[in-house]
């Protein structure tokens, strides 16, 4: 009798909820599980996004090891108070094993001095406060041994310029929270990590106002890989944390090596 494998399959037949797994990053995660024989199940604020990412998950034409049996998806809006939704949602899904936390909206990149009381809670609304809320309504839900895996970004540890203090304020309180939560999901057999991507080319920057962009697109160009990260290059991140159960209270950076400063000539 052959030895079982060890290393491969780990996440076949695990249920994965994927917050924000319609588009950008989080489809990505989502595609990467199907094709690790996992079963997803997406969400989105937007119902068509929904209809269509699970259509899309489910075609054997456009995803490697579709199976319209382990891909299903769900309405959800995260922004504003969202416990009651969340809860609903959960109780819907039912238990499961891994929880994705990908969503997100578009960048505030406001300067301090025109923010409001009401707009600094408008930009951690579905980035940090929702995040919070999802993690308590999911916990009752997880599978024992299971994990949560957040995302947050690299401008929590290096700001990209003006107007980003509030947006890199959030980013660097979800890499506390991940070490908190770990700590205190612990006792529960729950692991909890982070992503923090650098600048990655997806649909959320859309809005983005020019400026901001053009800084981001400079900045990308100098970097020691010369380009923005793909959504699929960064979803590898996300399974590792699923994948290995030594690790918990950590955040994994993918930002095209922009610590390392520009690259020579750039």
């Amino acid at each position: 009798m052959s030895a079982a494998p060890k290393t491969i399959h780990q996440l076949r037949e695990k249920k994965v909820v994927v917050l924000g797994g319609t588009s950008g990053i989080g489809f990505a995660v989502a595609s990467a599980l199907i094709e690790e024989g996992a079963s997803v199940v997406v969400s989105s604020s937007n119902p068509k996004r929904v209809e269509s990412a699970v259509a899309r998950l489910s075609d054997s034409q456009q995803q490697y090891n579709a199976d319209a049996s382990r891909v299903s998806g769900h309405a959800l809006n995260l922004s504003g108070d969202c416990e009651a939704a969340l809860q609903a949602f959960f109780e819907q899904v039912g238990t499961f094993d891994h929880l994705v936390y990908t969503a997100g909206d578009s960048l505030a990149t406001t300067p301090v001095e025109k923010h409001t009381y009401d707009t600094l809670v408008k930009s951690g609304s579905v980035r940090f406060f929702s995040a919070v809320l999802a993690v308590k309504t999911a916990v009752p839900h997880l599978r024992k041994g299971g994990s949560i895996v957040l995302t947050t970004g690299s401008t929590g540890e290096k700001p990209v310029g003006p107007g980003w203090a509030v947006v890199s304020g959030f980013a660097a309180g979800l890499d506390g929270l991940t070490r908190g939560l770990a700590l205190e999901l612990s006792a529960q057999g729950l692991r909890v990590n982070c992503v923090s991507p650098g600048a990655v080319d997806t649909e959320l920057w859309d809005g983005m106002p020019e400026e901001a962009m053009a800084h981001l697109k400079s900045e990308a160009a100098k970097t020691p890989t010369g380009k923005f990260g793909q959504p699929h290059e960064i979803a590898q991140a996300f399974l590792y944390f699923l994948k290995d159960t030594n690790c918990t209270g950590r955040t994994h950076v993918t930002e095209s090596g922009a610590h390392l400063g520009n690259r020579p000539g750039a």
